[in-house]
């Protein structure tokens, strides 16, 4: 017991260490651009014919480093309470966009996105005593290579996502950007935001339908931030 509790703080020292080191990004000033820019060819057409047809840049100057193509509408199980609520009504798997990385960026939890294409679909985090405690909210953005996402409907389940998305990192983790509520649906969108401390996002209002019912989620997709130690 005594062994697996100085274990157990060795490993919270050491990710309280690579937190500190490899967050350098947090000072990071991007700008945001919508651009007319199709999403990459290479994303099957299943998947492609649901992206909206511009992208959201997020430039270092004049070089994108990420460009989101967000759903052109989001199927949720029911009508939210507000646009603001709209993420715990959608169901695990969803696709909520694709994204290309256009150079080596680290994701939430800090381990590694190489550049490429990814699909974005919706995780929740498992309620268990290993993310416990981890992040204000549970949802995120799982990232997985298009050659490993390539149906609408080919990944139906959690682990099936997992499994897809962490088939290629370092240490079997999904590859995740965090996902928050919007604190408000109002002004415009999108834009830039700092949701929390040491958090950066692109607020965004996602066109939404319950069947045939149409409406509208608004969130914060996170492209800097980091767990709570």
């Amino acid at each position: 017991m005594v062994h697996s509790k100085i274990l157990l703080s060795a490993n919270k020292l050491i990710l309280a260490f690579a937190v500190l080191v490899a967050w350098p990004a947090l000072s990071a000033e991007f700008t945001l651009k919508t651009a007319a820019t199709e999403a990459p060819k290479e994303i099957d057409e299943s998947i492609r014919s649901k992206l909206q047809t511009k992208a959201l840049q997020l430039l270092d100057g004049d070089k994108p480093v990420y460009e989101f193509w967000l759903c052109a509408e989001a199927p949720l199980k029911s009508k939210p309470e507000a646009a603001t609520k709209g993420l715990a009504n959608i169901k695990e798997t969803t696709l909520l966009g694709a994204v290309a990385v256009r150079s080596d960026q680290h994701d939430y939890r800090n381990n590694d996105i190489l550049a490429g294409v990814y699909t974005m679909r919706l995780g929740l985090q498992p309620q268990d005593g290993d993310h416990l405690g981890t992040a204000d909210y549970p949802y995120f953005a799982v990232l997985t290579p298009i050659k490993r996402d390539t149906k609408l409907d080919g990944l139906p389940n959690f682990n099936a996502l997992v499994k897809a998305s962490g088939k290629d990192t370092a240490t079997g983790h999904p590859m995740i950007l965090g996902l928050r509520p919007a604190a408000s649906d109002a002004g415009e969108f999108p834009r830039l935001n700092e949701p929390a401390a040491d958090h950066k996002s692109i607020l965004v209002k996602l066109p939404a339908a319950v069947g045939d019912q149409k409406t509208e989620i608004v969130f914060d997709l996170v492209y800097i931030g980091k767990p709570k130690i």
